[in-house]
């Protein structure tokens, strides 16, 4: 790989970090995941150790060392990163000329290719919606985080069918195929060790949202308050999107993104159709994924226009992954 220039994109997600190295003709020379970067939700020192062991995963892989240009998305920011946050997380750990990073919102936007108003719903272990005029001003909607917000997301609708099929084992709400389920993905006898297992140590967040693809078996298992629990995600999330789009042209592009849209057809139907009856009809799964849209903007960042040929690449590599 000597002489090629390379770039990295990088998604930093609540959960998980993916990272993508690419050259100056988007050919994918490697794809690497890890740990949270997010250092609002963890230390910024172990959140500076994941990027770190990421960046060594590429080398091992590649050979390449240093960058172009480097651009993260981060879900720890709402806006651009200060100097003074860029080089608290950055410095010592990517050797890079030109670097940036903004929220993971805004890489999933740039993969709309487009300077047109475009806007992203995100779904995964938290939920937030995003949307860009035409005049490159970003607005968001939601994104509160776990306590505040995070309506439809991974988390909230696992913990709200955690919490219902409690009830449901001890009486206190209907019935419900929950009970079991919650026992035994987290391989608990009886509610008392469920208790342990949920408050010593207190249980992270990823943990929990793990658990919605029982939700989800569930509800396609006909019980009603898994459905019920999966439905009004749907709904209340639409109700975010809706609150932002209502300030946009009706044929903006909404691209969907995230664990839950994306494994949960049930779900992304239900949104997709309040959507379309609220006049947002073009919505649908984004073509790239987030870390490719940092790839873009990484690209943007050095002057590089995204063309045919890199297109072209980068959905061949997309392909091989």
């Amino acid at each position: 790989m000597s002489g090629a220039t390379f770039f990295l994109g990088v998604d930093g997600g609540g959960s998980k970090t993916t990272a993508v190295a690419a050259d100056e003709y988007g050919n994918i020379a490697a794809v690497e995941t890890g740990g949270s970067i997010n250092y609002y939700s963890n230390e910024l020192s172990a959140t500076r150790e994941n990027m770190s062991r990421i960046i060594s995963k590429i080398k091992e892989k590649t050979g390449v060392e240093s960058f172009k240009g480097a651009f993260i998305g981060m879900s720890a920011l709402n806006g651009k990163a200060s100097d003074s946050e860029l080089s608290a997380f950055a410095d010592g750990v990517i050797n890079v000329e030109k670097i940036c990073m903004d929220s993971d919102l805004y890489i999933a936007l740039e993969t709309h290719l487009t300077n047109d108003p475009c806007a992203v719903v995100i779904s995964g272990t938290g939920s937030m919606v995003t949307a860009r005029d035409g005049a490159g001003k970003i607005r968001n909607k939601g994104g509160w985080g776990y306590i505040l917000g995070d309506e439809g997301s991974g988390y909230r609708m696992s913990l709200d069918a955690i919490r219902a099929g409690v009830r449901g084992g001890e009486g206190s709400a209907r019935k419900t195929s929950l009970t079991e389920a919650v026992l035994d993905f987290y391989k608990a006898r009886d509610f008392d060790e469920l208790v342990s297992i949920f408050y010593d140590p207190p249980i992270s967040r990823q943990a929990v949202a793990a658990f919605l693809p029982k939700v989800r078996e569930c509800a396609e298992n006909g019980d009603e308050t898994a459905a019920d629990i999966m439905n009004n995600g749907a709904d209340d999330l639409s109700k975010t999107a809706l609150a932002l789009l209502k300030d946009y042209p009706c044929d903006i592009p909404v691209g969907l993104w995230g664990g839950v849209f994306q494994h949960n057809p049930s779900y992304t139907r239900r949104f997709t159709e309040i959507l379309a009856k609220n006049g947002i009809e073009n919505v649908f799964l984004l073509r790239y994924p987030p870390e490719i849209g940092a790839v873009f903007a990484a690209y943007r960042l050095c002057g590089i226009d995204v063309g045919k040929e890199i297109l072209q690449n980068i959905g061949q590599g997309i392909q091989k992954l």
